[in-house]
């Protein structure tokens, strides 16, 4: 890899913190510490697109944790949100009280999890996150992001229960391989077939 030579200035608080890094083994000195931080700093900023699924029963308690992980994906820098709704789904975006814009979109679909997800293709070039909440749940995005980046399956299911599989999921384009057009259930098929593969991981949420 070609490397060139660049010249910085930082505070002294910041070079300590940057030197406290390096480990002589995984870290090598204060350049590829620096090198580090900004290539995991950059992965971390490439992220820009979420799709929420909305649809299903509990409507006024969808809505609230809809709301709740909206706002968490927005302190992390992502406004472009598409909200794909099935069942329910007017009754819900009534819930949720929210106007399309040019961040926040609305996708109607029946199709599935998986099935509404491929009919966004297009849109998904890159990583991005899906949201499948039926409860207010906290998520570490950066350390969720930075595991995803460490291990680099196709998906990683940030959740509290492998059972029901609720929470957020990180996912890398390469998924729409193993989404059929037409209906499809990411939680019943996808998800399956990734297992089978080894190129899904689970991420525990504590809280």
């Amino acid at each position: 890899m070609k490397r060139i030579r660049i010249t910085i200035s930082i505070s002294k608080d910041v070079a300590t913190e940057v030197d406290n890094l390096v480990d002589g083994t995984r870290i090598r000195n204060r350049s590829h510490a620096i090198e580090s931080l900004l290539s995991e700093g950059l992965k971390m900023s490439s992220i820009k697109t979420a799709v929420i699924l909305a649809g299903g029963k509990n409507v006024t308690n969808r809505a609230a944790a809809i709301k709740d992980a909206m706002a968490q994906l927005q302190s992390f820098g992502i406004f472009s949100i598409t909200i794909a709704v099935g069942f329910l789904g007017n009754e819900l975006l009534e819930n949720l009280n929210l106007k399309e814009d040019n961040n926040i979109s609305v996708h109607r679909s029946n199709n599935g999890t998986g099935g509404s997800l491929y009919e966004l293709k297009s849109k998904l070039k890159k990583p991005f996150f899906v949201v499948n909440v039926n409860e207010k749940t906290k998520v570490d995005l950066q350390n969720l992001v930075k595991f995803h980046n460490e291990h680099k399956p196709t998906a990683t299911i940030a959740t509290k229960s492998l059972r029901d599989l609720n929470g957020f999921y990180l996912l890398e384009p390469d998924i729409f391989s193993y989404i059929p057009k037409g209906f499809s259930s990411l939680e019943d098929d996808v998800f399956v077939k990734l297992t089978k593969d080894g190129k899904l991981l689970s991420y525990p949420v504590l809280t």
